[in-house]
């Protein structure tokens, strides 16, 4: 490990130099600064062997299969795609399996991390494939972004599913039965959503262990979060009774506009006391950049400034498993 890999480590948890140090101090009973953990990434002093082994070790999970996330707005162009991307990659970076499912007849997952539609369509290698033509997900899965995690591509065939879902039997459960046999392959799930609450996303929120909502700081977006929490509510109450809600993660912000501080601090008085607000993704051009580029934002814009927010979520699932697996 050298300076360059503890630094990528740091900011995958989202902390300063000082707290990361209080973290490691609280991890490994010693006494380091905010001084010692600049040398370390400078690389002007040597990292210590224990912090290297430390740092270098998978962390553990409570769980033996996946945790499966789904992302969801019924709203559209909230950014929804680029969160899931990248906190797949986010969480792959932190040394776990991941599968992103895109389960949007838009493909925007799929376009976003180079992916050709029609190629795995021919190869019968898409999410409609594996919900209603029998294909295996880890048979279907192919690697992205150089081999860090795997993608269940989609194409518009997809569209088709929302009517023949509904002529199967227990037709919101297709999902959830189609990822059990992958989930002991895989550390995190994550299931990028259509952009409505149609048969798809229903199959989402069954299949899953946690919800994370993408909201855009914007009124019309904040004004469809109480439907999706009234439909997150009805999956509880109708199969899925573990089902929980992650948080919420404020997109598109720009803080010197007016109306996006309002729309946060209004996430922030409704829905803060019962549910976590993550840090907002600020609106970005580089964004769109790293879709022509067929890479996670991640790789083009280290910046935690922009790029923070996908840590953080990415490090809360983790630290919500290493409690849970203290605990147990």
């Amino acid at each position: 490990m050298d300076g360059s890999d503890l630094r990528a480590v740091r900011e995958a948890r989202g902390e300063t130099q000082q707290a990361f140090a209080e973290w490691l101090n609280a991890q490994l009973g010693r006494r380091y600064d905010k001084g010692r953990i600049s040398r370390w990434e400078g690389g002007t002093e040597k990292i210590p062997q224990p912090v290297a082994a430390f740092l270098s070790t998978p962390p553990k999970r409570a769980k033996t299969t996946a945790t499966v996330v789904a992302l969801s707005n019924q709203k559209g162009g909230v950014g929804k795609t680029s969160a899931a991307v990248n906190i797949a990659a986010a969480l792959a970076g932190l040394g776990q399996r991941v599968l992103l499912v895109d389960a949007d007849p838009q493909a925007s997952a799929t376009v976003h991390l180079g992916v050709s539609q029609a190629d795995m369509s021919n190869a019968g290698r898409t999410t409609y494939h594996v919900m209603l033509k029998d294909q295996p997900v880890l048979s279907a899965a192919v690697p992205v972004n150089g081999g860090q995690f795997h993608l269940l591509p989609s194409t518009i065939l997809l569209s088709a599913a929302e009517t023949e879902l509904i002529a199967e039997p227990m037709g919101t459960l297709v999902l959830r039965e189609r990822l059990a046999a992958a989930r002991p392959q895989y550390d995190y799930i994550l299931v990028d959503c259509p952009p409505h609450l149609g048969m798809m996303t229903l199959n989402a929120l069954a299949a899953a262990d946690g919800v994370l909502i993408p909201v855009q700081t914007e009124m019309l977006a904040l004004m469809g979060v109480p439907l999706l929490l009234d439909t997150i509510s009805k999956v509880r109450r109708r199969g899925n009774p573990d089902l929980s809600i992650i948080g919420i993660l404020p997109t598109m912000y720009t803080a010197r506009h007016t109306q996006d501080r309002a729309t946060l601090a209004d996430l922030e008085e409704r829905f803060g006391k019962a549910l976590r607000v993550f840090s907002p993704v600020p609106r970005s051009t580089i964004f769109p950049q790293s879709v022509a580029a067929a890479v996670p934002t991640l790789e083009v814009a280290p910046d935690p400034a922009i790029t923070g927010p996908f840590r953080e979520v990415a490090q809360a699932l983790l630290s919500a498993d290493q409690e849970a697996a203290h605990v147990a």
